[in-house]
Protein backbone atom coordinates (compact mmCIF):
# COMPACT_ATOMS: atom_id res chain seq x y z
CA UNK A 1 0.00 0.00 0.00
CA UNK A 2 1.48 3.34 -1.08
CA UNK A 3 1.53 6.36 1.28
CA UNK A 4 -1.19 7.98 -0.90
CA UNK A 5 -3.59 5.02 -0.74
CA UNK A 6 -6.63 5.43 1.52
CA UNK A 7 -6.75 3.11 4.50
CA UNK A 8 -8.62 -0.12 3.86
CA UNK A 9 -12.02 -0.14 5.53
CA UNK A 10 -12.70 -2.97 7.92
CA UNK A 11 -15.28 -5.55 6.93
CA UNK A 12 -14.40 -5.76 3.27
CA UNK A 13 -15.19 -9.08 1.56
CA UNK A 14 -11.51 -10.01 1.12
CA UNK A 15 -10.83 -9.56 4.85
CA UNK A 16 -13.77 -11.78 5.80
CA UNK A 17 -12.51 -14.42 3.39
CA UNK A 18 -9.10 -14.43 5.08
CA UNK A 19 -10.64 -14.67 8.54
CA UNK A 20 -12.92 -17.52 7.44
CA UNK A 21 -9.97 -19.41 5.88
CA UNK A 22 -8.00 -19.10 9.11
CA UNK A 23 -10.92 -20.48 11.09
CA UNK A 24 -11.22 -23.46 8.76
CA UNK A 25 -7.48 -24.17 9.14
CA UNK A 26 -7.77 -23.95 12.91
CA UNK A 27 -10.55 -26.56 13.11
CA UNK A 28 -8.90 -28.79 10.48
CA UNK A 29 -11.74 -28.63 7.91
CA UNK A 30 -9.31 -27.92 5.05
CA UNK A 31 -5.63 -28.79 4.44
CA UNK A 32 -3.45 -25.74 5.00
CA UNK A 33 0.20 -25.82 3.89
CA UNK A 34 2.67 -24.26 6.31
CA UNK A 35 6.12 -23.04 5.31
CA UNK A 36 8.89 -25.53 6.13
CA UNK A 37 11.47 -24.15 8.55
CA UNK A 38 14.97 -24.33 7.12
CA UNK A 39 17.29 -26.38 9.30
CA UNK A 40 20.16 -24.74 11.16
CA UNK A 41 23.31 -25.67 9.27
CA UNK A 42 26.24 -26.78 11.43
CA UNK A 43 29.59 -26.65 9.67
CA UNK A 44 32.16 -29.22 10.75
CA UNK A 45 35.55 -28.47 9.21
CA UNK A 46 38.11 -31.21 8.57
CA UNK A 47 41.09 -31.87 6.32
CA UNK A 48 39.88 -35.36 5.42
CA UNK A 49 39.90 -35.72 1.64
CA UNK A 50 40.27 -39.46 1.10
CA UNK A 51 37.01 -41.43 0.60
CA UNK A 52 37.75 -43.69 3.60
CA UNK A 53 38.19 -40.63 5.82
CA UNK A 54 35.14 -38.76 4.57
CA UNK A 55 32.95 -41.84 4.90
CA UNK A 56 34.06 -42.24 8.52
CA UNK A 57 33.15 -38.66 9.43
CA UNK A 58 29.91 -38.75 7.46
CA UNK A 59 28.80 -41.74 9.55
CA UNK A 60 29.31 -39.73 12.72
CA UNK A 61 27.43 -36.71 11.39
CA UNK A 62 24.58 -39.01 10.26
CA UNK A 63 24.15 -40.18 13.86
CA UNK A 64 23.70 -36.57 14.97
CA UNK A 65 21.36 -35.72 12.08
CA UNK A 66 19.12 -38.71 12.76
CA UNK A 67 18.35 -37.38 16.22
CA UNK A 68 17.90 -33.70 15.36
CA UNK A 69 15.05 -32.43 13.17
CA UNK A 70 15.84 -28.72 13.34
CA UNK A 71 19.56 -28.78 12.60
CA UNK A 72 21.87 -30.55 10.20
CA UNK A 73 25.60 -31.14 10.60
CA UNK A 74 27.60 -31.20 7.37
CA UNK A 75 31.18 -32.13 6.61
CA UNK A 76 32.19 -28.74 5.28
CA UNK A 77 33.89 -29.10 1.91
CA UNK A 78 36.45 -26.38 1.21
CA UNK A 79 38.82 -25.70 -1.65
CA UNK A 80 41.72 -26.47 0.69
CA UNK A 81 43.64 -29.57 -0.35
CA UNK A 82 45.63 -30.38 2.77
CA UNK A 83 45.72 -29.91 6.53
CA UNK A 84 47.91 -26.80 6.41
CA UNK A 85 45.52 -25.01 4.05
CA UNK A 86 42.52 -25.95 6.20
CA UNK A 87 44.32 -24.53 9.23
CA UNK A 88 44.97 -21.29 7.33
CA UNK A 89 41.28 -20.98 6.44
CA UNK A 90 40.31 -21.66 10.05
CA UNK A 91 42.72 -19.03 11.31
CA UNK A 92 41.13 -16.41 9.07
CA UNK A 93 37.60 -17.37 10.14
CA UNK A 94 38.31 -17.58 13.87
CA UNK A 95 40.14 -14.26 13.93
CA UNK A 96 37.30 -12.67 11.98
CA UNK A 97 34.75 -13.94 14.51
CA UNK A 98 33.06 -16.14 11.89
CA UNK A 99 34.09 -19.68 12.86
CA UNK A 100 32.47 -22.95 11.80
CA UNK A 101 30.43 -24.88 14.35
CA UNK A 102 33.42 -27.09 15.11
CA UNK A 103 36.63 -28.14 13.41
CA UNK A 104 39.24 -30.86 13.39
CA UNK A 105 42.45 -30.36 15.37
CA UNK A 106 45.08 -32.79 16.57
CA UNK A 107 45.28 -33.25 20.34
CA UNK A 108 47.92 -31.13 22.03
CA UNK A 109 49.51 -28.07 20.46
CA UNK A 110 47.46 -28.12 17.25
CA UNK A 111 44.30 -27.81 19.35
CA UNK A 112 45.59 -25.74 22.23
CA UNK A 113 47.02 -23.05 19.95
CA UNK A 114 43.46 -21.67 19.97
CA UNK A 115 43.55 -21.25 23.75
CA UNK A 116 46.68 -19.10 23.56
CA UNK A 117 46.08 -16.83 20.60
CA UNK A 118 48.35 -13.82 20.32
CA UNK A 119 47.71 -10.85 18.07
CA UNK A 120 48.70 -7.21 17.92
CA UNK A 121 45.54 -6.16 16.10
CA UNK A 122 43.70 -3.49 18.07
CA UNK A 123 40.28 -5.05 17.51
CA UNK A 124 41.40 -8.54 18.45
CA UNK A 125 42.71 -8.70 22.00
CA UNK A 126 44.60 -11.81 23.01
CA UNK A 127 42.11 -14.41 24.20
CA UNK A 128 41.00 -18.00 23.77
CA UNK A 129 39.07 -18.61 20.57
CA UNK A 130 37.54 -21.87 21.84
CA UNK A 131 35.38 -22.52 24.88
CA UNK A 132 36.19 -24.82 27.83
CA UNK A 133 33.98 -27.89 27.95
CA UNK A 134 33.86 -28.76 31.65
CA UNK A 135 30.10 -29.28 31.74
CA UNK A 136 30.05 -31.35 28.56
CA UNK A 137 32.80 -33.59 29.94
CA UNK A 138 30.75 -34.02 33.09
CA UNK A 139 27.55 -34.90 31.20
CA UNK A 140 29.25 -37.38 28.90
CA UNK A 141 31.63 -38.88 31.45
CA UNK A 142 34.62 -38.06 29.27
CA UNK A 143 36.85 -37.04 32.16
CA UNK A 144 36.70 -40.57 33.57
CA UNK A 145 36.48 -42.30 30.18
CA UNK A 146 39.54 -40.83 28.45
CA UNK A 147 42.99 -42.39 28.91
CA UNK A 148 45.18 -40.14 31.05
CA UNK A 149 47.69 -39.33 28.28
CA UNK A 150 44.92 -38.25 25.93
CA UNK A 151 42.98 -36.34 28.58
CA UNK A 152 46.09 -34.34 29.46
CA UNK A 153 46.48 -33.40 25.78
CA UNK A 154 43.18 -31.46 25.68
CA UNK A 155 43.75 -29.48 28.90
CA UNK A 156 45.03 -25.91 29.10
CA UNK A 157 45.35 -23.03 31.54
CA UNK A 158 46.12 -22.94 35.25
CA UNK A 159 42.78 -24.64 36.01
CA UNK A 160 43.56 -27.43 33.51
CA UNK A 161 40.21 -27.26 31.73
CA UNK A 162 39.29 -29.46 28.73
CA UNK A 163 38.87 -27.71 25.38
CA UNK A 164 37.81 -30.37 22.87
CA UNK A 165 36.14 -33.75 22.44
CA UNK A 166 38.57 -36.45 21.26
CA UNK A 167 36.94 -38.73 18.69
CA UNK A 168 39.62 -41.40 18.28
CA UNK A 169 43.25 -42.44 18.78
CA UNK A 170 45.76 -43.09 15.99
CA UNK A 171 49.16 -44.79 16.23
CA UNK A 172 51.80 -43.10 14.06
CA UNK A 173 54.89 -45.32 14.38
CA UNK A 174 53.93 -48.08 11.95
CA UNK A 175 55.53 -49.76 8.95
CA UNK A 176 53.20 -51.06 6.22
CA UNK A 177 54.94 -53.70 4.13
CA UNK A 178 54.22 -56.14 1.34
CA UNK A 179 54.15 -59.69 2.67
CA UNK A 180 55.67 -61.08 -0.54
CA UNK A 181 58.33 -58.37 -0.46
CA UNK A 182 59.32 -59.46 3.04
CA UNK A 183 59.60 -63.10 1.98
CA UNK A 184 61.67 -62.15 -1.05
CA UNK A 185 64.02 -60.02 1.02
CA UNK A 186 64.60 -62.85 3.50
CA UNK A 187 65.32 -65.27 0.66
CA UNK A 188 67.82 -62.91 -0.95
CA UNK A 189 69.57 -61.95 2.31
CA UNK A 190 70.17 -65.24 4.11
CA UNK A 191 67.08 -64.94 6.27
CA UNK A 192 67.64 -61.35 7.36
CA UNK A 193 64.46 -59.27 7.65
CA UNK A 194 63.88 -55.60 6.90
CA UNK A 195 61.64 -55.69 9.97
CA UNK A 196 64.77 -55.87 12.14
CA UNK A 197 65.91 -52.55 13.59
CA UNK A 198 69.57 -53.39 12.91
CA UNK A 199 68.79 -53.85 9.22
CA UNK A 200 67.11 -50.46 8.78
CA UNK A 201 69.31 -48.52 11.21
CA UNK A 202 72.69 -50.27 11.67
CA UNK A 203 75.16 -49.16 14.31
CA UNK A 204 77.76 -48.39 11.61
CA UNK A 205 75.39 -46.21 9.59
CA UNK A 206 77.79 -43.23 9.70
CA UNK A 207 80.49 -45.34 8.04
CA UNK A 208 78.04 -46.64 5.44
CA UNK A 209 77.05 -43.10 4.50
CA UNK A 210 80.65 -42.37 3.52
CA UNK A 211 80.20 -44.70 0.56
CA UNK A 212 77.72 -43.06 -1.85
CA UNK A 213 76.83 -46.46 -3.33
CA UNK A 214 75.99 -48.07 0.01
CA UNK A 215 72.25 -48.61 0.32
CA UNK A 216 69.59 -51.14 1.25
CA UNK A 217 68.22 -53.32 -1.52
CA UNK A 218 64.73 -52.03 -0.91
CA UNK A 219 62.09 -49.89 -2.56
CA UNK A 220 60.68 -47.51 0.05
CA UNK A 221 57.64 -45.38 -0.75
CA UNK A 222 57.29 -42.10 1.16
CA UNK A 223 54.53 -39.61 0.34
CA UNK A 224 56.80 -36.60 0.11
CA UNK A 225 54.08 -34.58 -1.63
CA UNK A 226 52.56 -34.23 1.86
CA UNK A 227 54.65 -31.98 4.11
CA UNK A 228 54.16 -34.14 7.20
CA UNK A 229 55.47 -37.40 5.71
CA UNK A 230 59.20 -36.88 6.32
CA UNK A 231 58.58 -35.49 9.81
CA UNK A 232 56.55 -38.61 10.58
CA UNK A 233 59.33 -40.86 9.31
CA UNK A 234 62.26 -39.08 10.94
CA UNK A 235 60.91 -37.81 14.25
CA UNK A 236 57.91 -40.02 15.04
CA UNK A 237 59.28 -43.37 13.83
CA UNK A 238 63.06 -43.49 13.52
CA UNK A 239 63.85 -41.24 16.51
CA UNK A 240 61.70 -43.26 19.00
CA UNK A 241 63.30 -46.43 17.61
CA UNK A 242 66.79 -45.05 18.20
CA UNK A 243 66.14 -43.22 21.48
CA UNK A 244 64.07 -46.04 22.97
CA UNK A 245 61.19 -46.13 25.43
CA UNK A 246 63.28 -45.99 28.61
CA UNK A 247 62.19 -42.98 30.70
CA UNK A 248 64.73 -40.21 30.44
CA UNK A 249 63.10 -38.16 33.17
CA UNK A 250 62.48 -40.23 36.30
CA UNK A 251 60.00 -37.68 37.66
CA UNK A 252 57.72 -37.38 34.61
CA UNK A 253 58.56 -40.67 32.96
CA UNK A 254 59.30 -38.82 29.71
CA UNK A 255 61.55 -40.41 27.10
CA UNK A 256 64.27 -38.55 25.22
CA UNK A 257 61.72 -37.88 22.45
CA UNK A 258 59.30 -36.31 24.95
CA UNK A 259 61.86 -34.24 26.80
CA UNK A 260 63.48 -32.98 23.59
CA UNK A 261 60.23 -31.62 22.17
CA UNK A 262 59.17 -30.16 25.49
CA UNK A 263 62.36 -28.10 25.38
CA UNK A 264 63.80 -29.71 28.52
CA UNK A 265 67.15 -30.99 27.24
CA UNK A 266 70.52 -29.45 26.53
CA UNK A 267 72.18 -30.14 23.20
CA UNK A 268 74.74 -32.31 24.95
CA UNK A 269 71.91 -34.59 26.12
CA UNK A 270 70.13 -35.05 22.79
CA UNK A 271 72.76 -34.51 20.08
CA UNK A 272 74.15 -38.05 19.65
CA UNK A 273 70.87 -40.02 19.51
CA UNK A 274 69.23 -37.45 17.24
CA UNK A 275 72.28 -37.40 14.96
CA UNK A 276 72.18 -41.19 14.73
CA UNK A 277 68.45 -41.14 13.93
CA UNK A 278 68.94 -38.58 11.15
CA UNK A 279 71.81 -40.59 9.70
CA UNK A 280 69.51 -43.62 9.60
CA UNK A 281 66.86 -41.58 7.80
CA UNK A 282 69.39 -40.43 5.23
CA UNK A 283 70.55 -44.03 4.78
CA UNK A 284 66.95 -45.19 4.22
CA UNK A 285 66.37 -42.33 1.78
CA UNK A 286 68.90 -43.83 -0.62
CA UNK A 287 66.26 -46.51 -1.26
CA UNK A 288 63.33 -44.09 -1.74
CA UNK A 289 61.19 -44.23 -4.84
CA UNK A 290 62.03 -40.89 -6.42
CA UNK A 291 58.63 -39.39 -7.11
CA UNK A 292 57.85 -35.98 -5.62
CA UNK A 293 54.20 -36.37 -6.59
CA UNK A 294 53.58 -39.30 -4.25
CA UNK A 295 50.98 -38.50 -1.59
CA UNK A 296 50.76 -40.61 1.55
CA UNK A 297 47.90 -42.58 -0.01
CA UNK A 298 49.82 -43.04 -3.28
CA UNK A 299 52.79 -44.39 -1.32
CA UNK A 300 50.59 -46.98 0.37
CA UNK A 301 49.12 -47.96 -2.99
CA UNK A 302 52.66 -48.64 -4.28
CA UNK A 303 53.08 -51.13 -1.45
CA UNK A 304 49.77 -52.78 -2.31
CA UNK A 305 50.69 -53.14 -5.99
CA UNK A 306 54.16 -54.48 -5.20
CA UNK A 307 55.96 -51.43 -6.64
CA UNK A 308 57.36 -50.68 -3.17
CA UNK A 309 58.43 -52.94 -0.32
CA UNK A 310 57.16 -50.75 2.50
CA UNK A 311 55.96 -47.33 3.59
CA UNK A 312 55.76 -45.55 6.93
CA UNK A 313 52.38 -44.14 7.95
CA UNK A 314 49.94 -43.73 10.82
CA UNK A 315 47.17 -46.27 11.16
CA UNK A 316 44.70 -44.17 9.20
CA UNK A 317 46.33 -46.30 6.49
CA UNK A 318 44.09 -49.15 7.73
CA UNK A 319 41.08 -47.50 6.13
CA UNK A 320 43.00 -46.91 2.91
CA UNK A 321 44.37 -50.49 2.73
CA UNK A 322 41.30 -52.28 4.09
CA UNK A 323 41.13 -54.91 1.34
CA UNK A 324 44.91 -55.42 1.06
CA UNK A 325 45.16 -55.99 4.81
CA UNK A 326 42.22 -58.38 4.90
CA UNK A 327 43.68 -60.39 2.01
CA UNK A 328 47.13 -60.29 3.68
CA UNK A 329 48.90 -58.76 0.69
CA UNK A 330 49.98 -56.04 3.10
CA UNK A 331 50.64 -56.20 6.82
CA UNK A 332 51.65 -53.67 9.46
CA UNK A 333 53.54 -53.56 12.75
CA UNK A 334 55.28 -50.96 14.91
CA UNK A 335 58.36 -49.50 13.24
CA UNK A 336 61.31 -51.76 14.08
CA UNK A 337 62.89 -50.70 17.35
CA UNK A 338 59.95 -48.54 18.43
CA UNK A 339 57.75 -51.38 19.74
CA UNK A 340 57.93 -50.06 23.31
CA UNK A 341 56.60 -46.64 22.28
CA UNK A 342 53.12 -45.72 21.07
CA UNK A 343 53.34 -42.38 19.25
CA UNK A 344 49.76 -41.19 19.18
CA UNK A 345 47.48 -38.44 18.03
CA UNK A 346 43.74 -37.89 18.30
CA UNK A 347 41.29 -36.07 16.07
CA UNK A 348 39.59 -33.63 18.42
CA UNK A 349 36.74 -31.15 17.98
CA UNK A 350 36.35 -27.92 19.99
CA UNK A 351 33.53 -25.40 20.38
CA UNK A 352 34.51 -22.01 18.90
CA UNK A 353 33.63 -19.05 21.11
CA UNK A 354 31.67 -17.23 18.39
CA UNK A 355 30.04 -20.29 16.79
CA UNK A 356 26.51 -19.80 15.45
CA UNK A 357 23.95 -22.17 16.97
CA UNK A 358 26.21 -22.77 19.96
CA UNK A 359 23.69 -25.00 21.72
CA UNK A 360 23.28 -27.26 18.69
CA UNK A 361 27.04 -27.26 18.13
CA UNK A 362 27.56 -28.46 21.69
CA UNK A 363 25.01 -31.23 21.09
CA UNK A 364 27.05 -32.24 18.03
CA UNK A 365 30.12 -32.54 20.28
CA UNK A 366 28.10 -34.71 22.66
CA UNK A 367 27.38 -37.01 19.73
CA UNK A 368 31.10 -37.18 18.94
CA UNK A 369 31.70 -38.17 22.57
CA UNK A 370 29.27 -41.10 22.38
CA UNK A 371 30.31 -44.74 22.20
CA UNK A 372 28.31 -45.37 19.03
CA UNK A 373 29.83 -42.43 17.13
CA UNK A 374 33.38 -43.35 18.14
CA UNK A 375 32.93 -46.99 17.12
CA UNK A 376 31.30 -46.03 13.82
CA UNK A 377 34.13 -43.63 13.01
CA UNK A 378 36.93 -46.08 13.79
CA UNK A 379 35.23 -48.85 11.81
CA UNK A 380 35.90 -46.81 8.66
CA UNK A 381 39.01 -44.87 9.62
CA UNK A 382 41.13 -47.68 11.09
CA UNK A 383 41.70 -45.97 14.44
CA UNK A 384 40.47 -46.90 17.91
CA UNK A 385 37.90 -44.97 19.99
CA UNK A 386 39.09 -42.27 22.37
CA UNK A 387 36.85 -43.59 25.15
CA UNK A 388 38.63 -46.23 27.23
CA UNK A 389 35.40 -47.35 28.94
CA UNK A 390 34.19 -49.26 25.88
CA UNK A 391 34.30 -53.01 26.46
CA UNK A 392 37.27 -54.73 24.82
CA UNK A 393 34.98 -57.44 23.47
CA UNK A 394 32.91 -54.75 21.71
CA UNK A 395 36.06 -53.27 20.14
CA UNK A 396 37.00 -56.77 18.96
CA UNK A 397 33.54 -57.42 17.50
CA UNK A 398 33.07 -54.05 15.80
CA UNK A 399 36.62 -53.13 14.78
CA UNK A 400 38.42 -56.45 14.39
CA UNK A 401 41.61 -58.06 15.67
CA UNK A 402 43.99 -55.36 14.41
CA UNK A 403 42.18 -52.59 16.25
CA UNK A 404 41.82 -54.77 19.34
CA UNK A 405 45.62 -55.18 19.44
CA UNK A 406 46.09 -51.41 19.09
CA UNK A 407 43.54 -51.00 21.90
CA UNK A 408 45.53 -53.33 24.16
CA UNK A 409 48.82 -51.62 23.27
CA UNK A 410 47.51 -48.19 24.21
CA UNK A 411 46.17 -49.57 27.48
CA UNK A 412 49.40 -51.41 28.32
CA UNK A 413 51.53 -49.82 31.10
CA UNK A 414 54.56 -51.50 29.54
CA UNK A 415 54.24 -49.40 26.37
CA UNK A 416 55.16 -45.73 26.68
CA UNK A 417 52.77 -43.20 25.17
CA UNK A 418 54.28 -40.19 23.36
CA UNK A 419 52.16 -37.56 21.65
CA UNK A 420 52.93 -36.74 18.01
CA UNK A 421 54.94 -33.65 17.05
CA UNK A 422 51.66 -31.96 16.06
CA UNK A 423 50.83 -32.10 19.77
CA UNK A 424 54.17 -30.57 20.78
CA UNK A 425 55.20 -28.01 18.14
CA UNK A 426 53.78 -24.51 18.67
CA UNK A 427 52.06 -22.71 15.78
CA UNK A 428 55.16 -20.57 15.31
CA UNK A 429 57.49 -23.54 14.90
CA UNK A 430 59.59 -22.96 11.76
CA UNK A 431 57.95 -24.15 8.57
CA UNK A 432 61.26 -25.08 7.02
CA UNK A 433 61.68 -28.27 9.08
CA UNK A 434 60.06 -30.28 6.28
CA UNK A 435 62.17 -28.44 3.71
CA UNK A 436 65.38 -29.28 5.56
CA UNK A 437 64.33 -32.91 5.93
CA UNK A 438 63.60 -32.92 2.21
CA UNK A 439 67.12 -31.61 1.48
CA UNK A 440 68.55 -34.23 3.83
CA UNK A 441 66.81 -37.06 1.98
CA UNK A 442 67.39 -35.80 -1.57
CA UNK A 443 69.34 -37.96 -3.97
CA UNK A 444 73.04 -37.51 -3.17
CA UNK A 445 72.42 -35.46 -0.01
CA UNK A 446 75.51 -34.57 2.04
CA UNK A 447 76.34 -34.65 5.74
CA UNK A 448 75.87 -30.87 5.79
CA UNK A 449 72.15 -31.36 5.18
CA UNK A 450 71.95 -33.36 8.43
CA UNK A 451 73.73 -30.54 10.24
CA UNK A 452 71.09 -28.11 8.95
CA UNK A 453 68.33 -30.16 10.63
CA UNK A 454 70.34 -30.37 13.86
CA UNK A 455 70.84 -26.60 13.78
CA UNK A 456 67.10 -26.00 13.41
CA UNK A 457 66.33 -28.28 16.36
CA UNK A 458 68.96 -26.50 18.46
CA UNK A 459 67.63 -23.04 17.66
CA UNK A 460 63.99 -23.92 18.34
CA UNK A 461 64.46 -25.30 21.85
CA UNK A 462 63.56 -21.91 23.43
CA UNK A 463 60.36 -21.84 21.34
CA UNK A 464 59.35 -25.28 22.59
CA UNK A 465 60.00 -24.31 26.20
CA UNK A 466 58.09 -21.04 25.80
CA UNK A 467 55.12 -22.85 24.25
CA UNK A 468 54.67 -25.07 27.27
CA UNK A 469 54.59 -21.97 29.48
CA UNK A 470 51.93 -20.35 27.25
CA UNK A 471 49.67 -23.41 27.46
CA UNK A 472 50.07 -23.51 31.23
CA UNK A 473 49.15 -19.80 31.48
CA UNK A 474 46.09 -20.15 29.26
CA UNK A 475 43.61 -17.40 28.38
CA UNK A 476 39.97 -16.75 29.06
CA UNK A 477 37.46 -16.79 26.20
CA UNK A 478 36.94 -13.37 24.65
Amino acid sequence: MSPQSPPRAPGRRSDWHRIWALLLCAVGLVHCATPTREKDRLEAYSWWTRPSEQKAFDRVLAIYNAGHQDSEAVNQVTKDVNADEVRATLTARLLAGAPPSTFQANAGADLLRWTAMDTTEFALPSSSRISPLDELFSRTGLKEALPRDLYEAVLAGPQRRPYAVPLNIHRLNLIYYGTRALDSYKSAHAGRSFLDAAELCPNDVATRLEDPDERLELKIAVGTKDSFALTLLALENVLPAVAGATPYNEVTGGTLYDELFLGNLSEKQWHEPVLHALQCVQYLSRSFLRDDQLSWADALNRVDTGDADFSIMGDWANGELRQALSEERVDARPFPGSEGTFVFTSDTFPLPVAARYAEESEELLETLASTEAQLAFSEEKGSIPARADIATVLVQERLGARAAQTWRDFDSPQIHKSIATSGLFPPYYPDDLSARLSDMTADGASRASIDAVLSLLRNTLPLLERWQARIAEGQQPQ
